[in-house]
């Protein structure tokens, strides 16, 4: 697993966007100097029907069962740190900033806050084929999770084996003019932006919220603010 939290600029994020086009068609772009990936993972083809999102919130000290996951599942730590482990592997810490990837098959012995007095919370999207359950727990649970559901992203069948994950700062009434072939994912992770897709209605969306880019569509992401940052996480799927 890679884990970086490096941020984008305006720039390089419409760089990456290129990257995304060419990726789609399997022609791969120069990756502009100051553009980093938070994580690549890499898995089986599969023909998803639809992406699952969930909103999770951990109280401080919260544990999570061991589970496991039919569909792969990536996502990014919004706030605090989380104790990661996988079957067969080390444990490691997810801190803020950082993305995750789940595989299917191997236990998740771990996904636990690591802190005893603050709260953690992260976003995870799944994968899925036709009837595959988001989660798979074992055992009865003995203690509530408060997952915050997203909407779900229907994709028809389509052949995923890559996701690429990023992260992008704009600052304030900073735009991006996009256009990409592949489908995208975004997660907002600080701020409120305003998504302007062509042919539709622009949609206002607040920290913690989601929405997602269908393949070749024209659209320009705007902070909303005049006066602080945004924050936007973005799921490339090829």
């Amino acid at each position: 697993m890679t884990i970086k939290s490096n941020f984008l600029s305006a720039a390089a994020f419409t760089g990456l966007l290129a990257l995304a086009s060419g990726l789609a068609t399997g022609a791969y772009a120069e990756v502009p100097k100051n553009s980093l990936k938070l994580l690549s993972a890499q898995f089986e083809k599969r023909h998803v029907v639809q992406i699952e999102l969930g909103d999770f919130h951990f109280k401080p000290g919260q544990v999570a069962p061991i589970h496991t996951h039919k569909a792969p599942a990536l996502g990014y730590v919004a706030k605090g740190s989380i104790i990661y482990q996988v079957e067969g592997e080390k444990e490691q810490i997810l801190r803020e900033g950082d993305a995750f990837y789940e595989p299917v098959g191997p236990r998740i012995l771990r996904f636990d806050n690591a802190s005893a007095t603050q709260e953690a919370i992260f976003t995870d999207i799944n994968l899925e084929q036709k009837g595959e359950p988001f989660i798979v727990f074992p055992k009865p649970l003995t203690e509530k999770i408060d997952r915050r559901t997203l909407p779900t992203i229907a994709v028809n069948g389509k052949k995923i084996e890559k996701v690429d994950i990023f992260s992008n700062e704009l600052a304030p009434k900073e735009q991006l003019s996009l256009k990409s072939r592949a489908t995208m994912i975004g997660l907002v992770a600080q701020g409120i932006i305003e998504l302007r897709i062509k042919g539709k209605k622009p949609q206002r969306i607040i920290a913690g919220g989601s929405y997602s880019l269908p393949d070749n569509a024209v659209s320009t992401i705007v902070n909303a603010s005049s006066e602080v940052p945004a924050k936007v996480i973005t799921f490339q799927l090829n």
